[in-house]
This record gives structure tokens, sequence and C-alpha cells, in this order.
């Protein structure tokens, strides 16, 4: 019996701690929704729909019904146009390679496309590729493959049949009344048979940007799961300022001569160097045992992780400002770290989400980080690529430090 009055004590203590009760279920709730949100696309019933930049470089009768064929496929919104200091312009190749990155796929065709069908040459539509995303270019690449194979299914039956009455118009003229059509059948036969080896409109895929390398999935992964675990040690030092804050700790630093601004700034300091020694060993160990790709600049990359860990810190001393205790913090830092996790990109990329969901995804230092870590190791970049979000994360962390060192109470 005695066991079920321990139960029934430990349950009504717990029922008390209403943050802790609040935490138990709004955090998976909180990270089921956003998940749920961002994913959306995959698992309704409604075709998910990609922009993809279209140049149509020919005005010719065929080139128009393949754009025709390309505006009724539902799984593609098709960017034909567009704007530059307020006017509307044709779109163009130059332009859809600058938009690779962003769109993952354009579709070029070309200004000989009508002209090279009529005339017997091969013709070909281009589809320019992100050689680091194997979703979006593989559709778009499918749904062009079949609109041109519906082209080089009628070119053939129309030269076959043209070929067929050719054969039989001659043998008529040359034997007078009926003749045996077979060997006309056998002629367009042919004719079929050679375009279907040897098909008169091809797709072909051009490889735009990239590093120049199979990417693999720790370019992607490292990063992504070691700024979601350098979140949850720095929230978690945060939980361990506030257990020092209880047991008197921090309340004998008070009686030595130091400012509150040295010690909750020695504080950060040293949670900063525990995640930047995490994000050292985490990185090292992607490259080292995984084969993880380092970028093409290494001192980019230092600076990318230097600006995580610094708002990554910020943040934590930011939440143990606004906790009163330790249980507190650490319910609050599952739910934000894990929010920030799905939203921001850790565990998935941002591209593959509704594009309002990702911009609400860049409230979030999780987003910039990740956007600096795949601006090097996803594409090859340098310094130029992540001065932004190196910015944007040295902001985030002053900022998240000024407002803990403003309302974090030392007693």
């Amino acid at each position: 019996m005695k066991f079920r009055h321990i139960a029934f004590n430990d349950l009504k203590i717990f029922s008390r701690d209403i943050p802790g009760l609040l935490y138990l279920f709004i955090t998976p709730i909180a990270v089921i929704a956003i998940a749920s949100f961002a994913l959306s696309g995959l698992w309704n019933s409604s075709t998910a729909v990609f922009r993809i930049p279209v140049v149509q470089l020919d005005d010719g009768d065929l080139a128009k019904e393949f754009m025709e064929r390309l505006q009724q496929v539902e799984a593609l919104e098709l960017e034909t146009n567009y704007i530059e200091n307020g006017r509307r312009y044709p779109m163009t190749e130059e332009r859809a390679r600058k938009m690779i990155k962003e769109r993952k796929a354009a579709i070029i065709i070309p200004a000989d496309f009508t002209e090279r069908i009529r005339t017997g040459r091969l013709a070909k539509v281009i589809v320019l590729e992100d050689p680091v995303d194997r979703v979006v270019p593989s559709v778009v690449g499918d749904i062009t493959r079949s609109i041109v194979n519906r082209f080089n299914t009628m070119s053939a039956s129309l030269q076959s049949s043209q070929k067929t009455a050719k054969v039989m118009e001659s043998n008529i003229m040359l034997q007078g009344g009926s003749v045996d059509p077979r060997p006309a059948l056998r002629s367009g036969a042919k004719v079929a048979e050679a375009l279907v080896e040897e098909p008169p409109v091809i797709v072909e895929s051009k490889e735009i940007g990239g590093v120049g390398r199979k990417v693999t999935p720790f370019e992607a992964n490292v990063p992504g799961y070691a700024v979601m675990f350098i979140l949850f040690g720095t929230t978690g030092a945060a939980g361990s300022l506030l257990q020092e804050k209880e047991e008197g700790t921090i309340r004998r630093l008070l009686t030595m001569p130091v400012s509150r601004a040295s010690i909750l700034g020695g504080k950060m300091t040293a949670y900063f160097l525990q995640a930047l020694a995490q994000a050292i060993i985490l990185f090292a160990v992607g490259h080292f045992v995984f084969g993880m790709w380092l970028g093409n600049d290494l001192a980019a990359l230092a600076l990318v992780i230097l600006a995580t860990c610094f708002a990554a810190t910020g943040l934590g001393m930011l939440l143990a400002s606004l906790c009163r205790t330790r249980s507190q913090v650490t319910g609050i830092s599952v739910l934000v770290v894990l929010a920030m996790s799905s939203l921001g990109g850790s565990w998935w990329p941002l591209y593959i989400v509704p594009e309002l969901m990702q911009k609400v995804a860049h409230i979030t230092l999780t987003a910039w980080a990740m956007g600096g870590f795949n601006a090097l190791l996803t594409y090859g970049g340098g310094l130029s690529d992540v001065v932004i979000p190196v910015l944007v994360l040295l902001g985030m962390g002053v900022l998240f430090f000024g407002v803990a060192l403003s309302r974090f109470k030392l007693e």
C-alpha cells in the first residue's frame, strides 16, 4: 500500500507544477504543428507546385504548343517574366541561371526549336538543374521528357503515315490499279522505328552552379544537428546558471569586488567556449569520420560557427533571465530548441516547405545559421556569401545578451 501513497504524493507534487504540466503537453503539440505545416505540401491531397523559370526563345507554332502543354501541368507555376526596376521583362537565360539556386530548375526552349523539328534536324529542350537538389530537377525533368515524348510520338506517327502514303502512291502510279499495301506499311514502320531509336526532340540537362563534386547528406545533416545540439547545450547552461542562483553561489560572488556585467559576461564567455568546443568536435567528426566536405573557405566556415555559437549563447542567457527556476528554463528550452530546429531548417531543407513558412523561419537563428552553412558546404561559396547571415547572428547575440543583462536578477 505504501507504494500507492508514494505514487499519489509524487503525482500531487507534479500537478502543482503548472509550468511543468504546460511544457509536457505544449512542447510536443508545438513541434507537431510546426512540422505538419512545414511539410503540408508533401502530405495533402493537392499537388505540390514548383515555381519554375521558363525561357521561350522561339515564337514558332511548335514552341507555342510546347508551352501550352507545360501550362497545363498543375505541378508547375511557370515564370515567363521577371520584374526589375518596376518594369516587366521576358525571362532570359541569364536571369534563369541566376534563379537556379532559389528555384532549383529552369526550362529553356531554344530559338530554333520549331525550325529544327520542321526540317528533320535534332531539336532540344534544355533543363537547367541545381546539382545539389534531388527533388525539383527530377520532377521538372520528368515532366519535360513526358511532353517531349508526346512530340516524338506525334512526329513518328506523322512521318510514318507520310512515308506509307508516298510509297503507295508511287506503286499505284507505276503499276496502275490496286497494289499490295504491305511494302508501303513496312516502309512506314521502318521510318517510325528509326525515329524511336533517334527521336527528333530530346531533353538536355545542364547542371548550374554547385561545387563540382557530389554533395553527401553529411554536408546538410552535420551542420543542422550541430546547431540543434549547440542550442541544447547553451540553454542547458542557462539552467546551470539558475541552479547557481538557487544554491546561492552567485550571491557569494556579489560579496566580492566584481560588477554585475562581469559576472554575467564571464558566465556567457564560459558557455560560448563550451558551445564552440562542441561545434568544433562535431564538425571534426563529420569531416574525418564521415567524409563531410568543409567547403572552399575555412575562414568563412569558422566565422559562421563563431557567430552561431555567439547567438546561441545569447539565447541561453536570455532564457535564464526570463525564467525563475531551472525546471522552467528546462521546459522552455526544449520547446524553443525543437521549434527552432523544425522551423529553421535543421531537420530538412527550407526550400521544400511553403514560401510563407520559409519567411517565418528567418525569425530564428537556426535559419540564418543553416543559410550560412549551406552557402559554404553545399554551394561552395566564400566569405561574401555569408556576410549577411553572420551579421544577423551577431546582432541576435548582442540583442539577446543585452536584454539578459538588463533583466537577470543575481539575487
